[in-house]
């Protein structure tokens, strides 16, 4: 068999299908994914020797084989799957076209803006590049047709998958880290995926927004009590005000520490100032109603002290 050699044919179609996907707050998310790649090798034709139009081979058998080193440029942790038995599969064809499909679970960051949460949407994407051939030796292709496919029944419990995209990367001609390290001018061609994901806003609803419109209609109850109804008034005011405090503080635990400002905090600022506003409304009204109640003259004293002074 031939090992760490290059194939007769540089270019390398490749297939992907999304079986799973899942993503929160930490700026990564995960997928489940089986890319299958395809190169020709005259050196492995054997339809001169057999009838068959392809062989299976065992996985065991992948080590001997020259397969391309793909590996993804934004990946934070990746794993192979090998229960019962590793997830890879290798098909030699006769005219010598190989096709290797493995299965992988990759962990990558995308980073999120999060300016308008919880109705936002993001991109996520995947960047795969050859890590030691260059273009010259290795290039990668998406497969012309349906070059990316996922299960019908993908389904997150945050985000709804908008839309999925295949491109070729910006940088197709930047040099990878090889490159610059031994300042060899050599360029890698890079494939991207993008995953195109709307935040699911039903959990925010009823968590956070009806639960805290319906706080500030609370607390324009006390506009209906009666003005000597002080200790009610208080009570609610106060307690309405601290509610919306503990729900702004809930709905921001779980957010990553960012600087700038997002729709949920405008949302919560907004219902906290009206509970204070009713607060405060009522202490304007009770020091009016308290001021009214006194009898002029002592109004009169209370505006300008009286001053003895002394007869000469």
């Amino acid at each position: 068999m031939f090992h760490g050699i290059n194939p007769s044919s540089p270019y390398t179609p490749i297939k992907l299908l999304i079986s799973h996907c899942a993503t929160g707050f930490k700026n990564d998310f995960t997928l489940n994914l089986f890319v299958t790649q395809t190169w020709l090798d005259d050196r492995l034709k054997f339809y001169e020797l057999i009838n068959d139009d392809y062989l299976e081979l065992d996985s065991k058998l992948i080590s001997r084989f020259w397969v391309p080193d793909l590996y993804f440029v934004n990946e934070k942790s990746s794993n192979f799957h090998d229960v019962t038995v590793p997830n890879t599969l290798l098909h030699l064809h006769s005219d010598g076209r190989v096709i290797f499909k493995m299965r992988i679970s990759l962990t990558a960051t995308c980073y999120m803006a999060l300016h308008k949460f919880p109705m936002d949407l993001q991109v996520c994407s995947i960047a795969m590049k050859s890590f030691g051939y260059s273009s010259r030796s290795l290039q990668f292709h998406w497969r012309q047709t349906n070059p990316l496919t996922r299960q019908k029944k993908l389904e997150m419990s945050q985000f709804a998958l908008i839309s999925l995209n295949n491109r070729v990367c910006d940088d197709i001609s930047d040099n990878n880290e090889l490159s610059s390290i031994l300042s060899i001018p050599e360029s890698y061609t890079c494939l991207a995926i993008d995953l195109e994901l709307r935040r699911s806003l039903g959990f925010y609803m009823i968590q956070l927004y009806i639960p805290s419109a319906l706080i500030v209609v609370l607390s324009w109850v006390s506009f209906c009590l009666d003005v000597g109804a002080v200790p009610a008034r208080i009570s609610l005011g106060i307690l309405t005000v601290l509610t919306m405090t503990n729900m702004k503080t809930i709905a921001v635990a779980s957010l990553p520490k960012v600087s700038y400002i997002k729709a949920i905090d405008v949302w919560m600022v907004a219902c906290l100032a009206f509970v204070f506003s009713a607060l405060l409304e009522f202490a304007v009204v009770n020091a009016v109603a308290r001021r009214q109640k006194k009898k002029p003259w002592e109004v009169i004293m209370e505006a300008e002290p009286l001053t003895v002074g002394e007869d000469h």
